[in-house]
């Protein structure tokens, strides 16, 4: 009994103010049935006693204790009791009130009362526990989302702070062998592979960063990604000159564009191609990533990066809701991915 007693301690006070409400809404709907303000204001409080106690203790006591665990032969006898008693309790109380008026207008076969009394108890706790239902499922869904959307970031300050050792290692092993061959080549190298990873570090800390800085971003990691793959890779980069005054979530595109280099074809004599086209009409910004492959069988639903294809669904969801379209097209020889963006334009 301590442990429930502490847990109504514990509610907040817009339980006090909901039944201060409660109460007074009643008094004005039944001021018209009562000649005397002391009966009203008394069996007013009487009704709402009983339909607080049958409330709390079904919310906090049956419904955790037998309905939760599929006790639900024990729950219903338990609610009839409480039912019972509480009934009980409005019609002694109620004619302790009212005196011979209440019997005079109902007669004197109890039942009828009794029936009304059980009926309103039963009306307003089913009510009172759908409105606390769907209070508590949206407060679950916000904090679930909160969750989510808390996992996610905490994802994006691992990617931010992340290098592909691979790739790492021959951009390094590639700006060695410039050094000899071109020092001007491997310096702005070295300067672009920098810019990567300031970017990853501290330019993306915020929830959407403007679009030029996603750009160069993207294009420091085209120029080192070719500087690797060399001579054997056709890219074609094409933007829209509106590209600017906008803002995008911070790494959205990487996981596509990383997606192309990792999965691009490497024939001999053939042609190992990627596109990424990015355009803006309007409020919609899309980009279109395309690449060459081989038919391998692979492991679907992955995009390399360290995040896999639901999770960069997952993140779409929760920063563009509603807001987002994501076509793929996985064909034997080729794939593309085509993302468009509801933006929000200054």
């Amino acid at each position: 009994m301590v442990k429930y007693f502490n847990r109504f301690l514990q509610l907040k006070l817009h339980h006090i103010l909901f039944w201060i409400v409660y109460y007074i809404g009643w008094v004005q709907v039944y001021k018209g049935f009562y000649e005397d303000i002391n009966d009203l204001l008394l069996v007013t409080l009487v009704y709402a006693i009983a339909h607080a106690g049958m409330y709390y203790f079904t919310q906090y006591l049956l419904i955790p204790r037998f309905f939760r665990k599929k006790k639900i032969a024990a729950f219903v006898f338990s609610f009839l009791v409480l039912l019972l008693v509480s009934v009980v309790f409005m019609f002694f109380a109620i004619r302790l009130i009212l005196g011979k008026e209440m019997m005079a207008n109902f007669g004197e076969n109890p039942f009828p009362i009794l029936a009304m009394f059980g009926f309103s108890n039963i009306f307003m706790t089913a009510v009172l526990l759908s409105i606390k239902a769907l209070i508590d499922n949206y407060r679950n869904q916000r904090i679930e989302e909160k969750k989510e959307k808390e996992r996610l970031e905490t994802e994006l300050q691992y990617l931010r702070a992340q290098v592909n050792p691979h790739f790492l290692f021959n951009t390094i092993n590639s700006v060695y062998v410039l050094i000899k061959q071109d020092p001007e080549k491997a310096s702005d190298t070295l300067i672009k592979l920098s810019d990567l990873l300031r970017s990853q570090l501290y330019d993306f800390g915020e929830e959407k960063i403007s679009i030029e800085q996603e750009l160069n971003y993207l294009g420091n990691y085209i120029e080192l990604e070719r500087l690797r793959k060399g001579n054997k890779l056709s890219f074609e980069l094409e933007k829209d000159p509106e590209l600017s005054g906008f803002k995008i979530a911070p790494l959205m595109l990487m996981p596509f564009l990383e997606n192309c280099f990792k999965h691009v074809s490497s024939y001999n004599g053939q042609n190992n191609a990627i596109r990424v086209k990015l355009t803006k009409e309007k409020d919609l910004f899309r980009a279109q990533f395309y690449n060459t492959k081989e038919e391998i069988p692979e492991n679907p639903g992955l995009i390399p990066g360290g995040i896999g294809l639901k999770n960069v669904r997952r993140r779409l969801e929760l920063l563009y809701p509603n807001a987002y379209t994501l076509d793929i097209k996985d064909l034997p020889d080729s794939f593309e991915v085509t993302l468009t963006l509801t933006i929000d334009e200054p």
